[in-house]
This record gives C-alpha cells, sequence and structure tokens, in this order.
C-alpha cells in the first residue's frame, strides 16, 4: 500500500477512486439528489423509513444540531427535527454529499451552493491537497468524494478547501439554530 492509500485509510477510506462515475452522475455531484417536503409526523415516519439505513443521513443531520442527542436512533432523526424546528425540506446534496434539513427553498439553494463550490474546488485540486483539508475534520464531506473518481486535477490554484467544507457547514448550523429559535418562541 502506498502512502496516499495509508493516509485515506487514516481517515476511513480504504479504497480511494474505487466507485466508478459516468459522466451523467459526475454532473450530479453537487445536484440535489433527493427531496421531501416534511410537513408532518407522518411525512417525518416516511421519511425515516426510507433513509435512516443510509450511511450519513443521522450523522450529517445531527452534526449541525448539538442540542440533539448525538446517539439518537436514526428512525427518530426526522421526527426529532419536526419537533425541534418544525416543517421544512429533506434533501441530499449529491449521491455522495451531504444530508439536509431546511425551511425554505431558499435555504436550501444557499447550502447547495456552498456544497457546489466545494465540489467544483475539490474536482480540480491535487490529492495532497483534498487529504489535507479531508484530514481537518472528522467525517470530512471530501473523503465521501475521494472514494469515487471524481477529480480531473487542473492547474488552477485550488482555494482553501477546508474553509469551503467548515463554510457550508456553518451556514448549516447557522440555519438549524435559527429555525430552532424561532420553533420557540
Amino acid at each position: 500500500m502506498d502512502g496516499a492509500a495509508l493516509d485515506w485509510a487514516a481517515l476511513g477510506l480504504h479504497s480511494p477512486r474505487a466507485v466508478r462515475l459516468a459522466p451523467e452522475a459526475r454532473a450530479r455531484l453537487a445536484h440535489l439528489t433527493e427531496l421531501r417536503d416534511v410537513g408532518s409526523p407522518a411525512d417525518a415516519g416516511r421519511a425515516s423509513a426510507e433513509f435512516a439505513s443510509e450511511p450519513h443521513f443521522a450523522g450529517d443531520l445531527l452534526a449541525v444540531r448539538p442540542w440533539l442527542a448525538p446517539g439518537m436512533p436514526r428512525c427518530e432523526v426526522m421526527a426529532a427535527l419536526l419537533s425541534s424546528e418544525w416543517t421544512g425540506f429533506l434533501a441530499l446534496l449529491g449521491e455522495h454529499g451531504p444530508w439536509v434539513y431546511t425551511g425554505s427553498v431558499r435555504d436550501l439553494q444557499v447550502l447547495g451552493d456552498h456544497y457546489g463550490t466545494l465540489v467544483a474546488a475539490a474536482r480540480t485540486a491535487a490529492e495532497a491537497d483534498v487529504y489535507g483539508a479531508a484530514a481537518q475534520r472528522q467525517d470530512s464531506l471530501l473523503v465521501r468524494l475521494e472514494a469515487t473518481d471524481y477529480r480531473q486535477p487542473g492547474r488552477a490554484p485550488t482555494p482553501d478547501l477546508a474553509v469551503l467544507e467548515t463554510t457550508f457547514w456553518q451556514e448549516a448550523e447557522c440555519q438549524a439554530v435559527l429555525r430552532r429559535a424561532a420553533r420557540r418562541r
């Protein structure tokens, strides 16, 4: 195993670039791939039943909501979100991207723009730059992307990928905090 493979393995990725993307899948990396309108407990239950088995579903949604129990059973996450933030949109940004829960289409667009910026920057970055940024955050979105053959390194300077990812997560948390505060009034 070479040094790069060892480094990725330390981040939980044992086979970098093992998922081969078809051209249409490559084009959808930063696009909305799942969307559910959650307007009732029944909607929350259906979304939980459909997506709770997805690997990052609960982790992504709970990561930006420190007021919810991090070890909460996956099947209870949507009910907890509905209770603390009220109705909203559950979405998966890209096939390998993050799960988000927002209160409006505009909020969803903002998160999609942040995630799209991260994907675009990482796509043309050198592997060392992607690895360096991924190593700075537990459960980095960059590790998920690196499982695919998405990267097509270019010659343009790479923006700070860690900053781009942090910006995405900070925006997601800010939206969640504001929605919770509005619900509690």
